[in-house]
């Protein structure tokens, strides 16, 4: 199975230039010249065996001198003591970053990469120290190092470093009795550095390899890495700037499904996603839906949607199924709610073609519908507040109701739309009820609320910090546990 990396191990890099007998790959060191602790990642999102650096955000260079690097879990992503983050698996970390008592954590995720599997160990975690060439008494020379693993997991069996270097053969045949060498010959020879059992966090005895090699040090190319760290063996390529990786024990694992599945499919007894019968022959259950094997990476899957009555309203489930090479079968399900159209979804329709248009992002959707609603509907404080289609259908023809009207008329029309969005109450209640939307767009979720207010104020996806920069009171206080991790980038101005 191939996989790409941009670049070696910086680790690596480092070890070169001390065989070159030099410190010229050593990377040049930035400081800052302000007081406040200024760092970044060149990305906030990193696949499986790529990279990422901490930068200084000024001058877009990355940080070495007295600063040091920590992750919150080195299984999914480890960094390296220059600052260069490597992903190892699926998942969430914080990169923190130090400097004279100062300290900033980097919010990363690390996402997986089609046909890629989480890496057992990062080359990063494999550093290369102490390296030596001496001449002994036979002319030749000896080439040794010290290979340390960095990894906090004891996952490092082996590891093997393979370099060539041109090196000065004597010809026989031209020797003379005081052992004058003439006529010397260029040969390329392969020396091998070969650690093994390193435990975590511990260095290996000193390794070296014999030769005649009478070659220059700075001559010496890698050509290749073989790692066993675990039941993996990976192999790197120092020309193709690639590797294969390869598994020595079967395969029992299954894929895993992650995504708007199983519990992340519904919440508060309501699913994300609503699905309309007549529209059952190009829904798409696979969206926001993956499936990763540890070995295998992103694999495909398959949908049964056989469970759902489509000519009754209702909650059902659809079923997910996933097979890795080895044949082991991940399984997962989703609820979805079902709507035969009607009255409600007739008069949405009509809204829609006057609001929207099909080839529009989901963005400015959401954007138009907001619009649309609070300029159509004006605020009385009373109405019903039970079965949002049929609200949301008065709330259109009327033009007028509360909160729950508000709300009722933008699921409706954002539901039709074929967006995604969630029903928010307050929590705790206090002296009235309310409600809102809260929205899927940009990869996250956001919160709309129609409802117009005395002190004015646009809640037009909008982040809980906007949402709390507005009102530290019960106005939008809600049970947070209950709903979706809400995303933290802010697109739109504050209420």
């Amino acid at each position: 199975m191939n996989s790409k990396w941009k670049k070696t191990a910086t680790a690596l890099t480092v070890a070169m230039a001390l065989l070159a007998g030099g410190t010229g790959a050593v990377a040049k060191k930035v400081g800052y010249g302000s007081k406040d602790l200024a760092a970044t990642l060149s990305h906030d999102v990193v696949r499986v065996g790529k990279t990422v650096s901490v930068l200084n955000p000024n001058t877009r260079k990355k940080i070495n001198a007295g600063y040091s690097y920590s992750s919150s879990d080195s299984t999914i992503a480890y960094v390296n003591k220059e600052g260069v983050v490597t992903g190892k698996r699926p998942g969430e970390v914080q990169i923190k970053v130090k400097y004279q008592g100062k300290q900033k954590k980097l919010d990363l995720t690390v996402k997986a990469v089609k046909n890629k599997p989480e890496l057992p160990v990062a080359l990063d975690e494999v550093a290369l120290q102490g390296v030596k060439m001496k001449k002994n008494a036979k002319n030749g020379y000896s080439y040794s190092a010290v290979v340390k693993n960095c990894a906090k997991k004891g996952t490092v069996k082996k590891i093997i470093y393979y370099y060539q270097v041109t090196v000065l053969v004597p010809n026989a045949s031209s020797q003379k009795p005081d052992t004058e060498i003439h006529n010397e010959t260029k040969q390329t020879k392969t020396v091998t550095l070969k650690a093994t059992s390193i435990r975590s966090g511990k260095k290996s005895k000193r390794i070296s390899c014999q030769g005649d090699y009478s070659g220059k040090p700075s001559s010496m190319k890698l050509t290749k890495i073989v790692l066993y760290a675990g039941d993996a063996l990976y192999e790197y390529s120092g020309k193709k700037k690639s590797g294969t990786l390869k598994w020595g024990s079967k395969d029992t694992k299954a894929p895993v499904f992650s995504g708007w599945v199983g519990k992340e499919s519904c919440y508060n007894k309501e699913p994300i996603r609503i699905c309309y019968s007549d529209r059952k022959k190009t829904y798409q259950f696979k969206d926001h839906v993956s499936a990763v094997d540890a070995r295998d990476g992103k694999v495909s899957f398959k949908v049964d949607a056989s469970k759902i009555n489509w000519n009754k309203d209702g909650i059902y489930k659809v079923y997910y199924t996933a097979k890795d090479r080895a044949g082991n079968v991940g399984k997962a399900y989703a609820k979805v709610q079902v709507i035969v159209p009607d009255s409600p979804e007739s008069a949405a329709d009509e809204v829609l073609r006057s609001v929207i248009k099909k080839n529009w992002s989901d963005e400015k959707k959401f954007r138009a519908i907001y619009r649309y609603v609070k300029g159509h509907c004006s605020y009385v404080d009373s109405g019903a507040h039970k079965n949002w289609r049929k609200v949301g259908l008065n709330g259109i023809r009327y033009q007028s109701g509360d909160c729950f009207t508000y709300y009722a008329v933008a699921k409706l029309l954002i539901s039709r739309a074929g967006l995604y969005n969630l029903t928010v109450t307050r929590y705790p209640v206090g002296r009235t009820h309310h409600w809102w939307n809260l929205v899927y767009v940009r990869g996250g979720w956001y919160h709309l609320d129609t409802t117009p207010r005395q002190r004015a104020g646009k809640f037009c996806l909008v982040t809980d910090a906007q949402l709390r920069g507005y009102s530290s009171g019960l106005t939008f206080s809600f049970n947070q546990k209950k709903y979706p991790k809400r995303a933290k980038k802010k697109i739109s101005p504050n209420p």
